[in-house]
């Protein structure tokens, strides 16, 4: 039985929902290029390759904060270590993943060239990352909680802010907001400028992926 999400602390909270936004867009990515294969969209295309590299740069950042700094100290902490070898090798495979969707975006022309390539990048990161975070959120909970305290919790938070760009600031709270069911509105950082923020999230979307279904 899955654990009730209030009873974790901030910081995972906002770990799930980074999860869900991150494989919500990946598939928003997925579909729209295979729809430029067909329906090539000058306009479409710039917007998509920007807002889809900053998706990249999140997760990149997001897994490079595990990497620098909870799977380290969990390891001195005397956590499971066939969990988080688990995870570091799952992040290990993401790595050539997401340097194949950089790869892809940067492709991504006008006419739709190599909007086939993006699509298919797009969906064989979705696929790996839609593993890796089901494993990620069931080992925290379980084989890693033991290690796991509110203060590691709160630096991974602080730090992660820290090392963030910082366009990240008035992206990433709504980002996370629109992903949010009212029960998980507390998992969102920085809730005046989700709100304050949310229609220009909304207009990039749009931008990149037409409207929403």
């Amino acid at each position: 039985m899955a654990p009730d999400t209030q009873t974790l602390p901030k910081a995972h909270r906002t770990m799930i929902l980074a999860h869900r936004a991150m494989l919500t867009d990946l598939d928003r990515i997925a579909r729209t290029a295979a729809a430029l294969a067909d329906r090539p969209d000058a306009e479409r295309t710039r917007h998509l390759t920007a807002y889809a590299a900053k998706i990249v740069e999140l997760i990149e950042h997001h897994h490079q904060g595990e990497d620098d700094i909870l799977w380290p100290v969990l390891r001195e902490r005397g956590a499971d270590p066939a969990a988080l070898e688990l995870l570091a090798e799952e992040h290990h495979v993401l790595e050539d993943r997401m340097a194949e969707l950089s790869a892809a975006i940067r492709g991504l022309r006008p006419d739709g060239g190599g909007a086939p390539e993006l699509e298919k990048a797009a969906r064989a990161a979705h696929d790996l990352l839609r593993v890796h975070t089901a494993d990620e959120e069931r080992e925290l909970v379980g084989r890693l909680a033991p290690a796991l305290d509110a203060a590691l919790w709160k630096r991974f938070e602080r730090d992660m802010v820290k090392s963030a760009g910082k366009w990240t600031l008035g992206f990433m709270p709504p980002w996370l907001a629109s992903v949010a069911d009212d029960a998980e509105r507390s998992g969102v950082p920085a809730p005046p400028v989700a709100r304050l923020m949310r229609g220009r999230l909304a207009r990039q979307q749009e931008a990149a992926f037409g409207p929403q279904r």
